[in-house]
């Protein structure tokens, strides 16, 4: 090779490495799931790594705007909407079943109805399916037990089904619907659902906050809170890393700060006080409302 190739080959080579786009720095929102199908592979992952011994209460959630509603919980507005939601739980439990091997796996449904027409559909699905409503739901063989959506009609079955099984079977809760705003239901009521869920680990929980923000963990991984970036379109930052989950006035107080620091920074690029806290606000939430509901697509 020629002096003057290799001052051509060498001058290329200089070129191409300027002009190479650098790898971008790992950010906090690498965790977040890009689809409802990664969400769901998560999901799967995360319960399967935390399955230690031989029993134990494991809780899921997978909670997206189309079909759940924080003050009312499940909602189906659309055709098809509630066997789109069956179906969550089905992805799920093909995921275990997969990461799991050769483990017996049951997955109960509220009803009957339900159970004998999800039998008739997925004929193949590497799962077993009961109902609460069933005389006997868990068989002895059955290693790994899928509370699949439980309804508050069948708080009281659910809660029989764990404790009778709980210290020889693992029992996953996947996506709860325990919550009941009915006048008639009593504070009595509403202790023993939150005492029943209480001992549960929660394995893997994306959680929408109205429109303003998500609460997001991955075991072993602590609780996180996110809040769009608004110099990084379609990414999030980091408002919180909390050991326990967010809620109440602690989860009020850690959103408000953190909207409260990204309007401030917004207003500190040029816009009005005025039009910067409401404009920014409302990017905020629709961005991210954006954001949970492209998980279903």
């Amino acid at each position: 090779m020629s002096a003057s190739t290799r001052r051509s080959t060498a001058s290329a080579a200089v070129e191409e490495a300027s002009t190479t786009t650098a790898p971008e720095e790992p950010r906090d929102d690498d965790v977040l799931p890009d689809s409802l199908t990664d969400a769901l592979t998560q999901a799967s992952t995360a319960t399967a790594s935390a399955l230690q011994g031989i029993g134990g209460r494991y809780l899921v959630e997978v909670l997206i705007p189309e079909f759940w509603d924080p003050a009312a919980g499940a909602v189906f507005t659309e055709e098809g909407d509630q066997q789109r939601f069956w179906k969550l739980t089905k992805r799920f439990a093909e995921g275990l079943a997969e990461r799991l091997g050769s483990a017996q796996i049951c997955a109960i449904y509220p009803d009957s109805g339900v159970a004998v027409m999800l039998e008739n559909q997925w004929k193949d699905a590497p799962f077993r399916i009961t109902s609460l409503g069933d005389r006997q739901p868990v068989s002895e063989d059955d290693e790994i037990i899928i509370l699949a959506a439980p309804d508050p009609q069948g708080l009281a079955s659910a809660r029989n089904i764990t404790e009778q099984h709980e210290e020889n079977k693992h029992i996953i809760m996947f996506n709860p619907r325990l919550a009941s705003w009915d006048v008639g239901v009593g504070l009595n009521v509403r202790r023993i659902r939150q005492n029943f869920l209480s001992k549960f680990l929660t394995t893997y929980s994306l959680r929408p906050i109205g429109e303003m923000g998500s609460v997001f963990r991955q075991w072993p991984h602590p609780w996180k809170v996110f809040i769009e970036d608004k110099s990084s379109p379609g990414r999030y930052l980091l408002a919180a890393d909390c050991e326990s989950r967010p809620a109440g006035d602690a989860l009020d107080e850690i959103i408000d700060k953190a909207l409260g620091k990204a309007s401030a920074a917004q207003r500190g690029e040029g816009e009005g006080e005025g039009a910067g806290l409401f404009g920014g606000l409302t990017q905020q939430l629709g961005s991210l409302a954006g954001f949970m509901r492209s998980l279903t697509k």
